[in-house]
């Protein structure tokens, strides 16, 4: 079941970014004359998310990008709050280590600007424990993640990038024995924040 909802989850993403090359080479055929040309060299840069600050982590990110496609390395680490956090557990905290991959559409895409989707796998390593305890129980899951946000510049090389995502447990521990309850991780998780990024 497991290899059947990676392989769906899979195909959706490279349908995702295989719907934003099409359209992108639609819109870059209707503006061709007016837009401006820009450099076609290699661009690198990093990024701050603001929410794993929120919830008593870190975020750091770097990528590299060519004409409209990006590649991106993240590692974060979260600390979910109570609320979200089914009853009688608490202290979940997720370290992400992440490798996805962005395509920016429109007419400034080469300019790493404007809207942009994209997707890739994460590996989640997880602690939980039940409220009242001390005892951690650590778990690992592989995810699937499909996205898209919004490039602001504020100048030639900072920039705004509001963003969402949904994240989907492929494989690894969803039923977890926490010392002797059990913690059913969930199987989608959907995430919105603010990034703050340079780029040369």
């Amino acid at each position: 079941m497991t290899s059947k909802v990676s392989s769906y989850l899979l195909a959706a993403i490279l349908a995702i970014m295989l719907s934003t090359t099409v359209l992108s080479a639609q819109t870059s055929a209707g503006s061709e004359l007016s837009e401006t040309p820009v450099s076609h060299s290699w661009k690198f840069g990093t990024e701050i998310d603001v929410l794993p600050y929120v919830m008593n982590g870190y975020y750091a990110s770097a990528f590299t990008a060519h004409d409209a496609w990006r590649l991106r390395g993240v590692v974060a680490r979260s600390e979910a709050p109570s609320f979200l956090v089914s009853g009688g557990f608490d202290k979940k905290r997720t370290d992400a280590y992440a490798l996805l991959v962005d395509r920016f559409i429109g007419k400034k895409k080469n300019r790493l600007e404007g809207f942009w989707a994209g997707g890739g796998a994460e590996l989640w390593r997880s602690r939980i424990r039940q409220e009242g305890t001390s005892d951690f129980t650590r778990y690992n899951n592989t995810v699937l993640t499909a996205g898209g946000g919004y490039v602001w510049k504020l100048s030639n090389h900072f920039y705004l990038n509001p963003w969402s995502a949904i994240h989907v447990v492929a494989a690894g521990d969803r039923k977890i024995n926490v010392s002797g309850k059990i913690y059913e991780q969930p199987r989608l998780t959907p995430e919105a924040s603010v990034k703050f990024g340079i780029v040369f």
